[in-house]
């Protein structure tokens, strides 16, 4: 979220299967669960809920049996734990964020959480103190809930953002999903367009977004195959940022297409999707398959256009050695567009935490793009944490990619940015893993990224 990963890192204490995403944040914690002298005893996990999704992520999230947390309390009627946690995050962009966050979770006598509200506050130098919220709601489990989220700095920082999914509707044949957000970024950096843009000619611009989508979809074959369509807007506008001593985009870059007139784009996409991972957030087996195309209408006042966008990515885990416990993953993805007057902020795009993680995000735009990853995660050892399963990776990267418009840049081998590099993973089975990579680029030396997840 705005350039800068983060999760609270709570694998056990919540239970589900995405965790509880906290924008700016990474956080190692171990299990919690209320004082068993004190606490109404918990039952055991409930049964999965019955649908066509498949075994992943359909228990109710609930709360564990472990360490006692810092605070908890119990009642007839239900549970309360309360973790107060410090929290960093570090990127390219934005630089190292710390402060700390209090996850506060409600849950019913039996274990199983029904909300979770988490207070934050957070210190950065770029953006300066940040005080947010986070509010997380379940139902039926992990197959229905919304969440409402706000960040504000006491600079030009904010983040705001609703979101809904519900992946209950016919016994799971149905996926529904809506979301609202709002942002603006100051640390927002542009290089200019295309494979040789230089480094040196790095900006920086508050980059300021507002989008909402609503997306229909239908599930085939146990959740192999998934068919669904989005309807998105878009609107972008870009400024001054607020990183000392870097020139401003709108100076260095006055004609970046989209740049002075900002941005209104509405989207309509259809997507056909193929997984077969053994666990989405922490898979060591099985492939991730995916297409899309979508038509962009460009209604920015004088820049009125259309132009398409074609996604082709394929994603594979390889388990191997003693017991399968190394697992080799690769990645290849292409995106192509065509079209007049599309503006930078829809451009292909690499370089961050999730591409090529020897460049900041942004480093790279233009019309198309192609990448390709490889890691190596080597399991170093397995830790054993107040009763959560845990695991150290080390994982060599190679990251190889490129934007481009034409034939003769495709067929450039100098222009292709190449991004070797080394990870540090802390996997707390089966829901979370945190990360810290040092990727290295010949310009920007080495760089370093610490969030959640896997960069894919």
């Amino acid at each position: 979220m705005i350039g800068r990963p983060g999760a609270l890192f709570l694998s056990r204490l919540f239970g589900w299967g995405t965790g509880l995403l906290l924008g700016g944040l990474f956080v190692f914690e171990p299990a919690c669960a209320p004082p068993s002298a004190t606490a109404v005893p918990l039952a055991p996990p409930v049964a999965p809920v019955q649908t066509s999704l498949g075994p992943q992520g359909l228990t109710f999230p609930q709360l564990p049996i472990g360490a006692p947390p810092p605070f908890s309390y119990s009642t007839p009627f239900d549970n309360t734990v309360v973790v107060p946690v410090p929290a960093i995050g570090d990127s390219f962009n934005s630089g190292i964020t710390y402060g700390t966050i209090v996850p506060i979770l409600y849950a019913k006598p039996s274990g199983r959480i029904t909300s979770i509200f988490a207070p934050s506050v957070m210190y950065n130098s770029y953006m300066g103190l940040e005080t947010g919220f986070r509010y997380y709601r379940y139902y039926k489990g992990n197959l229905k809930r919304w969440h409402v989220m706000g960040i504000q700095s006491n600079s030009i920082m904010n983040f705001y953002e609703f979101h809904y999914r519900d992946l209950s509707l016919d016994h799971g044949r149905y996926i529904l999903d809506a979301r609202v957000k709002s942002f603006k970024n100051p640390t927002a950096r542009f290089y200019g367009i295309g494979p040789t843009s230089s480094f040196s000619d790095q900006s920086n611009y508050t980059l300021s977004t507002t989008s909402a989508h609503a997306t229909f979809g239908e599930n085939f074959d146990d959740m192999k195959f998934r068919v669904w369509f989005m309807e998105r807007y878009r609107a972008y506008g870009g400024s001054p940022g607020q990183v000392p001593g870097m020139v401003y985009t709108g100076l260095l870059f006055p004609d970046a297409p989209g740049f002075a007139t900002g941005a209104q784009i509405l989207t309509h996409r259809a997507n056909i999707t193929y997984d077969t991972r053994d666990n989405h957030l922490i898979p060591s087996s099985g492939t991730y398959a995916r297409v899309f195309a979508e038509l962009d209408n460009n209604m920015t006042p004088g820049q009125s256009s259309v132009f398409d966008r074609f996604d082709a990515e394929y994603k594979t885990w390889i388990p191997h050695g003693e017991n399968g416990q190394d697992v080799l993953a690769i990645r290849a993805m292409v995106n192509l567009m065509n079209g007049p007057n599309i503006p930078f902020y829809a451009m292909s795009m690499l370089g961050g935490a999730f591409s090529l993680e020897g460049y900041g995000t942004g480093r790279f735009y233009d019309y198309d793009a192609s990448l390709v990853n490889v890691e190596e995660r080597i399991a170093a050892f397995d830790m054993n944490l107040f009763n959560v399963e845990s695991e150290l990776q080390v994982a060599p990267f190679l990251g190889v990619g490129e934007v481009f418009r034409d034939a003769a840049q495709v067929s450039s081998l100098g222009d292709y940015a190449i991004n070797p590099g080394v990870g540090i993973r802390a996997l707390v089975k089966p829901n979370v893993v945190g990360r810290v990579d040092i990727g290295y680029s010949t310009e920007a030396g080495a760089v370093t990224f610490v969030g959640i997840g896997f960069p894919f």
